[in-house]
């Protein structure tokens, strides 16, 4: 009886975790392709539909898995590889943990009234503003406003499909807001945010602005931007967050995470 108790007990457990791999793999399939028809695709949708289907095969297989493992874990070979696989998966989710936890930490707004910002560019469709870009220039205007010292530079480069510079789109739109012109300077070369922020600090040189800065980007940007904007001399970096939709969270924060750590790799 007790057996019979304890065999129900596992089994449960087993159907438990089945049916939350099964859902949460779902779920997050659907939040990484459903983006793609609004034209969001990086490689941060590929390794998220991976990562996804791997979690639903899992929660479908998942007692042939165990079973799988327990016949194997029998023999020498099978347990030591079987106890590298375990490792190395512990470690993968410790390090994806706290790196996702220190971009989540990052995320949020801590300037207060810094008088030098970059604003980081993003796409512009033909010569208007992607809705990221669109999110980036309300930020950047709404802290300018109320900061009415202080001043921009709009970092971005013109990219595939684009009919003006990143900057150029942004200084149309600011201006447009009210936005004195000669609080905006343009960097206009860029084709990354290495190349935003090296470009930048240039112009903030040149022109002897302040080195105190804040940098305007989206919030799953900022942790990847802090650290490079770090890697260019900049000691005192304050962040202003345009937030991301929803949607576009799983996606991008999965991309600038392998961002994220590669400049740690390369630091």
């Amino acid at each position: 009886m007790e057996k019979t108790k304890k065999f129900h007990f596992k089994t449960l457990i087993r159907i438990l975790i089945q049916l939350l791999l099964i859902i949460a793999g779902s779920y997050y399939m659907y939040m990484f392709v459903a983006p793609v028809f609004g034209v969001i695709f990086n490689i941060g949708t590929i390794i998220g539909a991976l990562l996804s289907l791997i979690a639903i095969l899992a929660g479908i297989f998942l007692k042939q898995i165990i079973t799988f493992c327990k016949k194997h874990y029998k023999t020498k070979k099978g347990k030591t590889v079987l106890n590298i696989i375990f490792t190395v998966f512990g470690i993968g989710i410790i390090c994806f943990s706290l790196t996702l936890g220190s971009m989540l930490s990052a995320s949020k707004t801590n300037a207060t009234n810094q008088n030098t910002v970059i604003v980081l560019g993003c796409a512009v469709r033909g010569t208007a503003p992607s809705y990221t870009l669109k999110r980036r220039i309300n930020t950047a205007y709404n802290y300018m406003t109320a900061n009415p010292k202080s001043v921009a530079v709009l970092s971005g480069g013109q990219g595939n499909g684009e009919s003006i510079t990143e900057a150029q789109c942004m200084f149309d739109i600011l201006t447009e807001k009210g936005i004195d012109p000669a609080r905006l300077y343009l960097e206009e070369n860029s084709k990354n945010t290495s190349e935003n922020i090296a470009y930048s600090k240039q112009i903030i040189e040149k022109n002897n602005l302040g080195t105190d800065i804040a940098v305007v980007s989206s919030d799953y940007h900022l942790k990847r931007a802090t650290m490079i904007c770090k890697k260019n001399g900049f000691k005192n970096v304050r962040r202003i967050s345009a937030r991301s939709t929803r949607f576009e969270k799983p996606t991008f924060y999965l991309r600038d995470m392998l961002g994220v750590v590669k400049e740690f790799i390369i630091r």
